[in-house]
């Protein structure tokens, strides 16, 4: 009897060791389509919404759904972040990222910041400490976390919808632009790359006393700027929200990847220069776009210009550009 009941023991331990095998030889033993609970083959398209719970308060996050999406197949995240007195809704029609998304199949979110924009009935800003508002308004003192927001953001995300953790980027404009660039170095065990539009910073603030930038890994950096920007002046300005030159954030970011060589111009078209820091870090990339006749705009934008922000460059798109971008990277 011992020695059958020793047999069993023997022979479902066995068992129990393949199916442990197995199970890491499988996408889901590594948290990806079977581990995560959005993945449930739900199949729906277009626009969702998905609670968010953080600090005490419940959030409603507006998520696009491309009509590729069956619910059992991980999509890359695009965080897609508005700017001052703005919001998500604004910034999607701004970006035309939806239409971007349906073309590659990926998800696009838009959280929106915690501030009430001062004198507007919708428009929200991003909280950022220390980081007066567009038009001097002084910043929120015990305001929201943005950065615990947008992680508690992404795990409502990868809750209800099937995502892939590993290929979860962030764009933004203007303010929204400057929240991409401080989620790029608080959030780089989960973002992997950024593409800030008219509002790169090297550590999301400004001053004489930057924050530290410290990313766990080099962190991919795509971003536009026109030369004709007022509302973000590309040569820097006066305004304590924005002191030092595009030039300068960009290169800045190319020393926190630890680029090795001298910035490589290229011009691209009549009105626009490629700047790019080669030998990165990680194989990451920081890539600069000067539009010498762009204002404070979206590069390839479809649609009127938006009276006081300037001219729209046509002759490349940055949806276009910024999406070849992300994919070449992930966590």
């Amino acid at each position: 009897m011992l020695a059958i009941f020793a047999a069993v023991v023997a022979v479902l331990a066995v068992f129990a060791l393949a199916r442990m095998t197995a199970r890491q030889s499988t996408p889901s033993a590594a948290g990806s389509a079977a581990a995560d609970t959005g993945c449930n083959g739900r199949d729906r398209q277009g626009w969702v919404s998905v609670p968010v719970s953080f600090s005490g308060e419940t959030y409603r996050v507006q998520a696009y759904l491309p009509q590729s999406y069956n619910g059992a197949d991980p999509r890359p995240l695009v965080l897609n972040l508005h700017g001052s007195n703005s919001t998500g809704a604004a910034q999607m029609a701004l970006s035309g990222l939806g239409a971007t998304a349906e073309r590659y199949g990926f998800v696009v979110a838009i959280p929106e910041g915690g501030l009430s924009y001062p004198g507007t009935t919708g428009g929200r800003a991003w909280n950022i400490p220390g980081v007066p508002l567009y038009g001097g308004h002084p910043a929120a003192v015990g305001g929201r976390d943005e950065v615990g927001f947008v992680g508690a953001t992404l795990d409502a995300l990868d809750r209800s919808l099937c995502l892939d953790d590993k290929r979860v980027y962030a764009t933004g404009f203007s303010g929204g632009a400057r929240m991409t660039s401080l989620l790029g170095c608080t959030l780089s065990r989960r973002i992997a790359a950024i593409a800030p539009v008219s509002g790169l910073r090297a550590d999301g603030t400004d001053g004489a006393r930057p924050a530290p930038c410290r990313p766990i890994r080099p962190m991919p950096v795509l971003t536009f700027h026109g030369q004709a920007d007022q509302a973000n002046p590309y040569e820097g300005g006066p305004a304590s929200r924005w002191t030092y030159t595009v030039p300068e954030a960009v290169r800045r970011w190319a020393e926190i990847d630890d680029c090795a060589s001298k910035p490589v111009r290229t011009k691209v078209s009549r009105h626009v220069e490629r700047t790019a820091y080669p030998d990165c870090g990680g194989d990451a990339a920081v890539i600069l776009y000067t539009q010498s006749d762009a204002g404070h705009t979206w590069p390839g934008a479809a649609g009127t210009e938006v009276r006081g922000f300037g001219r729209i460059n046509q002759e490349i798109s940055a949806n276009e550009l910024m999406w070849a971008f992300f994919a070449k990277y992930s966590l």
